[in-house]
């Protein structure tokens, strides 16, 4: 009895000895994986100090007002890569993310609407971009872009919501299908640091059937990579929650110039369900400014910058014209 115990107990200090090592090594391989990315895909943008905090701003062309893309939640600024540089021929066009996202430093806790457009406005001042502001808002981002022009609204002279989240949507749609209780992001965040996220191709197999260019695909799943991504979706997913549990009012946009582009081809169950109702919410956000339009994208489920993304960059056009002469919005 007393040969099994002892053999018992070397046996699982042994194994206590293998995981050691083993975190170790995966920690060591992890990190030197991720400096290898870093050096074979520099920040296409800058990095400024806010708040203690490194963020990453890219800006492209020349001309005022300066055009401002804020993401979805889980998005990075690179996924709109093509869309901003077309963007940008039409003004300065300055994409950016958010902590933990893309390129800029995680801040280790969550961060509300309002928390994110105190940043940007930080971020804006530290890169020396001072001139008037076209915002752009794609899904959560439109909610964060309100909020901005909520703080800041003698900055903004104009704004582009892409089929943009409503602050009071949990109460105004019906609950969406009850999802597994399991979120494998909760396991990831503790594993990415040791490079087993990296190990089983994960991302790669997420971005296997993108319709990215090769470029921006490697440059995503590189940045999708990094250890603290998975900590970071979850918090910007409870923060975002957390927002819209609030069931805020949307500011009002006064007569600014305004154009509300909402999908019109869902490609999920609920939304498919539920299109008449969020295209007449979407309406009424077109009705927080006076000088506003509402276009449908016909063709386009969500991510409406893939596939129909000629009808942001002729809208943005449209709205940075208002904003440089005064003109009206044209009723479509």
């Amino acid at each position: 009895m007393k040969n099994f115990l002892h053999i018992t107990k070397m046996t699982a200090l042994y194994l206590v000895q293998l995981l050691i090592i083993m975190l170790v090594v995966g920690r060591i391989y992890e990190v030197m994986a991720e400096a290898r990315d870093d050096k074979r895909f520099p920040p296409p943008g800058q990095l400024f100090d806010v708040d203690g905090h490194l963020m990453h701003i890219h800006c492209q062309g020349q001309g005022s007002p300066t055009i401002v893309v804020e993401q979805d939640n889980g998005a990075q600024s690179l996924g709109w890569s093509e869309v901003n540089e077309n963007m940008s021929r039409i003004s300065r066009t300055c994409a950016y993310d958010r902590v933990g996202m893309g390129y800029s430093e995680p801040v280790g806790k969550q961060t509300s609407a309002s928390d994110i457009a105190q940043n940007l406005q930080l971020l804006l001042q530290a890169a020396d971009i001072t001139d008037e502001l076209v915002l752009v808002g794609w899904s959560a981002g439109g909610i964060y872009q309100r909020e901005f022009y909520r703080q800041f609204p003698e900055r903004v002279k104009g704004m582009v919501l892409v089929d943009s989240a409503l602050e009071q949507q949990t109460e105004r749609l019906p609950p969406a299908a009850a999802e597994e209780t399991f979120n494998p992001l909760q396991v990831y965040q503790y594993l990415a640091p040791f490079g087993v996220v990296r190990l089983i191709g994960r991302v790669e197999r997420q971005f296997a059937n993108s319709t990215f260019s090769a470029p921006i695909r490697d440059r995503l799943i590189a940045v999708n990579l990094k250890s603290h991504m998975y900590r970071t979706l979850l918090a910007e997913s409870a923060s975002f929650d957390a927002e819209l549990a609030q069931l805020r009012t949307p500011p009002s946009l006064n007569s600014l110039p305004l154009i509300v582009i909402s999908e019109g081809k869902p490609d999920s169950a609920f939304m498919q369900e539920n299109l008449a109702l969020w295209t007449e919410l979407q309406e009424e956000l077109r009705k927080l400014s006076t000088n506003s339009k509402h276009v449908v994208a016909e063709n386009s489920p969500h991510p409406i910058h893939r596939y129909e993304p000629e009808l942001i960059v002729e809208s943005v056009a449209e709205v940075v014209s208002a904003a440089k002469t005064g003109a009206r919005i044209r009723s479509r």
